[in-house]
């Protein structure tokens, strides 16, 4: 074979492989974007406690939809379904940065079974996963992340929910 034809033949099947590489990547690409489509951003939990707590979980996705399971004591029992702005999205994300939520320890306790619920808050940032479990009665929290919670409840309480 004339080693121009040989030439010609590498380079069409470099340009095969190299197309079908790129469509692979494509397709893995689009995947991932899914992947973190369906796992929540950031979430909000509120637990039981010796008194009449409502006992709920918030997950909110990057695209701003809610998903609101009431658990007891709430006025809406069950899973529900909501949309948030992508602007409130991000108001709860910068406020999950200046407290610098990562540095912070991974539990404030309280004594127990206490009269105050349970807070438990996760963000989701690209690879890295932080979950805080925090007794709202605890005098070592931080008092910003009373704040932060509070802000992420304040983000769905105009909500229009559907089942």
């Amino acid at each position: 074979m004339p080693p121009r034809i040989t030439v010609m033949l590498a380079l069409g099947l470099l340009c095969g492989t190299a197309a079908a590489a790129s469509a692979q990547t494509h397709v893995s690409h689009a995947k991932l974007a899914k992947a973190s489509a369906d796992v929540p951003l950031f979430t909000l939990e509120r637990t039981q406690c010796k008194g009449m707590c409502a006992e709920y979980k918030l997950s909110i996705y990057s695209d701003g939809q809610v998903t609101y399971d009431g658990k007891a004591n709430v006025s809406k029992a069950g899973r529900w379904r909501a949309t948030i702005s992508r602007q409130e999205v991000n108001d709860i994300l910068g406020n999950f940065q200046r407290l610098n939520y990562f540095s912070l320890e991974n539990s404030y306790a309280g004594a127990g079974l206490g009269p105050n619920p349970i807070a438990i808050t996760s963000w989701r940032q690209n690879d890295r996963v932080k979950t805080i479990t925090h007794d709202e009665g605890s005098p070592f929290s931080p008092e910003a992340l009373t704040t932060l919670e509070e802000r992420i409840d304040a983000a769905v309480q105009s909500a229009d929910w559907v089942r």
